[in-house]
């Protein structure tokens, strides 16, 4: 019987955010289901090739309002679910203001 190995090192921080993705000239409306210190978890209709290049933009409530992330990022797996993908990216370069979010979500 083999065990599934975690090759996740982060701890995953679920979420329901509204996420827009934009690949080439199309924009994409996703939701974020969860998320790590270097990646996204969506959830679209739209399936995406893995490798691909997308940008993604989403906003955090937080005590001082809105605040707006952007990162460019690659498609690391797409899997089917019934009507739906689950998407897994991979961010290029998380800012220090996402990496301080997630780390006090994280402690929490």
């Amino acid at each position: 019987m083999s065990q599934v190995v975690e090759k996740r090192f982060a701890k995953r921080i679920p979420s329901n955010r509204p996420v827009l993705l934009l690949i080439g000239n199309q924009s994409i409306y996703a939701v974020m289901t969860d998320f790590s210190m270097h990646g996204i978890g969506l959830l679209s209709d739209i399936p995406l090739n893995v490798q691909e290049r997308i940008e993604i933009h989403f906003d955090i409530p937080g005590a001082g309002g809105l605040k707006s992330f952007q990162f460019k990022a690659e498609v690391k797996h797409c899997i089917p679910l019934q009507e739906n993908t689950h998407i897994g990216v991979k961010l290029d370069f998380p800012t220090q203001a996402y990496l301080s979010l997630y780390e006090k979500l994280a402690a929490a």
